[in-house]
Formats: structure tokens, C-alpha cells, sequence
């Protein structure tokens, strides 16, 4: 794939690539702000004498996981903006049922590695051939449609 100089890209896709990391950014602020906070009322509950550690522990790990999920959401995003080309076209294609590549550029590995949480909970799985990023869709994933 021959590299695209950045003055030959649509104008508009710096500007999405800018949303999604300002997003991304906003995203991992407050997530954090949620798991700090956690760790303190965990803190302050046992220096009380109070018993609320498995309570704390399940909001801990879920936090926690919903700071990977946060990451791997904002690499989808990325993802979309890494596959726009010259022409301002999404590069991308079916790669079989349910099955669509996209074109990630020298961000594919990056990419393709901060999804794996959406992989590990089923929602979508992801795959890597070179710089492209493959999605599957299974039958039976989540659809916030009903």
C-alpha cells in the first residue's frame, strides 16, 4: 500500500480523527475519575470497620472493565477514521457473512490489539490480515436494536 500524504486527505478527516480522540480523551477522564473514587470509598470503609469489600471488589472489576471497553470503543472509532482514503471513501469491504475489512493503515496492529475486549465479550470478532482489520459479526452478538 503506498503511503498518502497528509495534504491529500479529505480536510474533514483530521477534524473526525481530532472528535475521536477528544472524545476518547473525555471518555478516559471520567472513567478514571470513577475507579479513583472507588478506591477511595474502599479506603474510608475499611478504616470505618464497615464490611463493604465484595461490593467494592465487583464495582472495582467492573470499572476496570469498563475502562477496556471505553479503549476498545474509541480504537472502532479510530478504526473508521484510520479507513478513510484520499477520496474521503470508507475503505472497506465484505469479507464474507456477516464479515467486514477495513483498510487500518500502519495503525492495524494498534488497532486490532485494543479491540480484543469487544472479542472477549463476544460482541464483535476481530481479526488481522496485515493492515487490514477484519469484523464478524456472529448471529448471536448484542443489538441494542430491541
Amino acid at each position: 500500500m503506498t503511503e498518502v500524504s497528509p495534504d491529500s486527505l479529505p480536510e474533514w478527516k483530521h477534524t473526525l480523527e481530532t472528535a475521536a480522540s477528544a472524545a476518547g480523551h473525555e471518555l478516559r477522564n471520567a472513567l478514571n475519575g470513577v475507579v479513583v473514587n472507588l478506591e477511595v470509598v474502599r479506603v474510608m470503609t475499611q478504616a470505618a470497620g464497615l464490611s463493604a469489600e465484595p461490593f467494592m471488589g465487583q464495582a472495582r472489576q467492573q470499572s476496570e472493565e469498563s475502562v477496556r471497553l471505553g479503549e476498545a470503543v474509541i480504537a472502532l472509532i479510530r478504526l473508521l477514521a484510520a479507513a478513510i482514503g484520499p477520496d474521503g471513501q470508507l475503505l472497506c469491504g465484505s469479507a464474507g457473512t456477516n464479515q467486514v475489512s477495513l483498510q487500518a493503515g500502519a495503525d492495524a496492529e494498534r488497532i486490532h490489539a485494543a479491540l480484543q475486549p469487544l472479542s472477549e465479550r463476544g460482541a464483535v470478532f476481530v481479526e488481522r490480515s496485515g493492515s487490514t482489520v477484519i469484523l464478524r459479526i456472529t448471529q448471536d452478538s448484542p443489538d441494542d436494536t430491541a
